[in-house]
């Protein structure tokens, strides 16, 4: 058995729901199984979800405060004043910056922009910034991303002067600041039909809203959509439209900094919410989170394809040093990582000095990928003696809870149920560290810790068509609460099984139908290899595609966890390397067993072999069987004794090959009997020699006749001459134990040493299952 990385949990939907949609719509009854686990189990809101281009934008008008900003910005436009987006340095806020600036722009006005930087503003609007805007003559500022939380820097921008215009996606505080207009659709009053906008996104409504439509350009839709996928808003309604839109626009070709941009993450290859979410997003984050977010803003503002090319080109760079950094830092943590989890601790919180404060966070986000477990990671300033933190967590566990449990410690913290960030004084970790764990352990059950794959349905091979996954790809773009589909592959025999790669770090393997093959690919499971055998059946968990090459299109499963129920035999009776696979063996914690008790100094494994005996049991749920019993029974025994295996090695080493060798007939025996009575006596050497020439037997069946003959008292063998016994006692030949021991061992090596492994692992259940019926 090859237990799964993760718990899996099947979906549970509404069958007649499904089944209802699936003949309405004329689809699949696994896409009409996605959609109705997705909540569209309507069959007019369904086909409005799979036909993104029949939607429409919501009217701007609807958002409370949009009448009041639009008023504000179309006096100042015509007024000449100067005016400042005040944005954030994350890729949602700059974004949101660029939207808002390129729509101004656009409509005449006069525009700067302010972006705190991370390590010397820290996150959101402040009064410095408000104040530099008064010197600088602005009268009228508008946040975007940021700034709902914020009292203070509205109420400075009031008191000098300043209109105020707050454009925010995050969850407004009970008292919300002085502002001139607040727009945010999670206000309590706020009519606008959709709550679920990003910062771009609300920028990109406040763009709509002051743009004329005749005029708008469509490509600030596709800011919005890096901003919408980067920032992990949920992907449906009306984000759905942005993002569709917006990817739409940027394979056609936009902005020449997004062209560039996207020609860094992707080549010449399309971009869809992945190419965002994990090549785009990263580098426009990398400038914020290395040093200043500047940099990214300059590049989608800019319209100097020159000059996007080398900011591009910049911010990949930055994005590489960033992930030389992170990489470091995760090994530095994970390094200490290893001893906590021993003592037990079911949450980590792992310090370092003036590890980089802006990656600590991704940092923290690889640890718990390794170990599922809530993490914190401290950058402790050794000169003002204060560690700033960054935290992620697991589904189960809430973060700030777990923080305000352990609150004594620190100086001050905030987030939510998965993210946070604290202070905490340096000779206050060990404390921390300790309450923090153990507020874990009050919640967090062993179960948690496992990570969970939620399936979204169950298909055969034969049930994947390439018609099929085309039509599931109308669910896309996915992302937040739109995933890309997980299936689970049902039970399949292995076609081929083999590793990829430089290294040989990806498993690629080919499942059998009984009609069709699907290729599968495990990045990072190559090490899975030695634990697969070519005989087992697999059970997959994946995402579902479509393979081009050559001209020729077929489905591909890109695996995401896997495992073989029931029991696994490995054939490894013709391995050459035998001396290094029973040390990998030993590392691994596989049962050695030898049934002769010379096979351990063969193998130069004294010590380690455990010496069959009756009734044994080992510790493990592996065995490797090393060399051949003495009879069936013996491997019987072992197994049945033994019912938590679950895995076994097949080595059955024998010193010499019986089974290819003539076993002598009863005709064989009647002849040669015959010959001695007729002889009486002779030598017996020569005889041999003299019969194997003449009846073309190998000298080595005739030897063994020899020696059953005189076991049953047939005949005398005294130095080297053969005498007939004239009156010997009538025996069959089983009596002889030199008989039935060459019948065992050529049965036996029949059996386990030259039979197809498919009837060996039946041979091995079929015991599994004898000891089953005798309980």
């Amino acid at each position: 058995m090859l237990k799964s990385k993760n718990y899996w949990k099947i979906k549970k939907v509404d069958e007649e729901k499904m089944q209802r949609l699936s003949e309405s719509l004329h689809i699949s009854v696994l896409t009409a199984r996605l959609l109705v686990a997705r909540g569209f189990d309507d069959a007019e809101q369904a086909k409005h979800f799979l036909h993104c281009e029949s939607m429409k934008f919501y009217e701007s008008m609807k958002m409370k405060g949009m009448d009041k900003a639009v008023v504000r910005v179309s006096k100042a436009v015509t007024n000449g004043e100067q005016i400042r987006v005040f944005g954030d340095y994350d890729a949602d806020g700059v974004t949101s910056t660029a939207i808002l600036i390129r729509a101004l722009t656009s409509i005449g006005a006069h525009v700067s922009y302010y972006i705190p930087n991370r390590f010397k503003d820290g996150y959101g609007p402040n009064v410095g910034a408000v104040e530099q805007a008064k010197k600088d003559g602005v009268t009228l500022i508008i946040t975007v991303d940021s700034g709902i939380a914020a009292s203070d820097p509205a109420e400075c921008a009031k008191r000098m002067g300043i209109d105020y215009v707050i454009t925010d996606h995050h969850e407004p505080p009970d008292q919300l600041p002085e502002a001139f207009a607040i727009l945010n659709p999670k206000q309590k009053d706020c009519p606008y039909p959709f709550k679920g906008l990003s910062g771009a996104g609300i920028a990109l409504k406040l763009a709509q809203a002051i743009c004329p439509s005749d005029t708008f350009d469509e490509k600030l839709v596709a800011l919005a959509a890096i901003g919408t996928i980067a920032d992990l808003v949920p992907l449906v309604d009306e984000n759905r439209l942005i993002a569709y839109l917006g990817l739409k626009t940027m394979n056609a070709g936009s902005l020449p900094g997004i062209d560039a941009l996207k020609i860094k993450a992707s080549g010449a290859g399309m971009v869809d919410s992945d190419v965002i979410g994990f090549q785009m997003a990263p580098r426009l984050n990398a400038a914020g989170r290395m040093n200043d977010a500047r940099a990214a803003l300059e590049l989608l503002l800019t319209e100097d394809v020159s000059e996007a090319a080398a900011l591009a080109e910049q911010l990949d760079s930055l994005n590489q040093d960033r992930r030389a950094i992170v990489d470091r830092i995760a090994r530095e943590a994970d390094a200490q990582a290893a001893g906590y989890i021993s003592r037990g601790d079911k949450a980590l919180v792992l310090a370092g000095t003036d590890w980089h404060q802006g990656v600590i966070g991704i940092a923290a986000s690889k640890i718990v990928g390794k170990y599922y477990r809530p993490v914190i990671i401290l950058s402790i300033d050794e000169e003002t003696g204060i560690a700033k933190g960054s935290g992620r967590s697991i589904e189960g566990f809430n973060l700030y809870q777990g923080l305000k449990d352990a609150s004594n410690y620190l100086i001050q913290f905030g987030g939510h149920q998965m993210a946070a960030g604290m202070t905490v004084a340096k000779n206050e970790i060990d404390a921390f560290r300790k309450a923090f764990a153990d507020a874990a352990a009050r919640v967090l059950q062993p179960e948690d810790l496992v990570p969970q794959l939620t399936i979204d349905g169950v298909s055969s091979v034969d049930d994947l068509s390439v018609d099929l996954i085309e039509e599931l790809a109308q669910l896309a773009p996915f992302g937040t609460d739109n995933p890309r589909p997980l299936f689970q592959i049902e039970q399949a025999p292995l076609a081929k099984l083999g590793a990829v790669g430089r290294n040989n770090n990806h498993l690629k393997v080919t499942l059998k139908g009984g009609e069709k093959e699907l290729e599968a690919i495990g990045f990072g499971f190559g090490s899975w290899m030695s634990r697969i055998s070519p005989n087992d059946h697999l059970v997959a968990v994946g995402e579902l595609g479509i393979n081009e090459w050559n001209g020729f299109r077929k489905v591909q499963l890109l695996i995401r966890d896997l495992c073989v129920e029931g029991i696994q035999v490995y054939d490894w009776r013709s391995v050459r390397d035998i001396h290094e696979k029973t040390a990998q063996l030993v590392e691994d914690s596989v049962t050695l067993l030898a049934f002769q008790p010379e096979t351990a100094a063969h193998f130069q494994l004294e010590g380690i072999v455990q010496v069959y005996e009756s009734g044994m049991s080992v510790p493990s749920d592996a065995v490797a069987f090393l060399d051949l019993p003495d009879d069936e029974a013996q491997l019987a025994d072992m197994i049945g004794s033994n019912p938590q295996l679950n895995r076994f090695y097949c080595i059955f080493y024998h010193p010499e090959d019986h089974y290819f060798t003539v076993f002598p007939e009863r005709d064989h025996f009647v002849w040669y009997y015959a010959l001695i009575r007729k002889r009486h006596s002779f030598d017996v050497q020569e005889m041999i020699r003299q019969i194997a020439g003449y009846k073309g037997w190998s000298e080595q069946s005739i030897s063994l006749m020899t020696q059953v003959f005189f076991e049953l008292g047939f005949v005398k063998i005294e130095k080297g001459f053969l005498t007939e016994n004239p009156s010997p006692v009538k025996a069959p030949l089983t009596s002889s134990d030199t008989y039935r021991k060459e019948k065992m061992q050529r049965r036996l090596e029949a059996r386990f040493c030259y039979s197809p492994i498919g009837e060996l692992k039946q041979w091995i259940m079929a015991q599994f299952m004898h000891e089953r019926v005798l309980k």
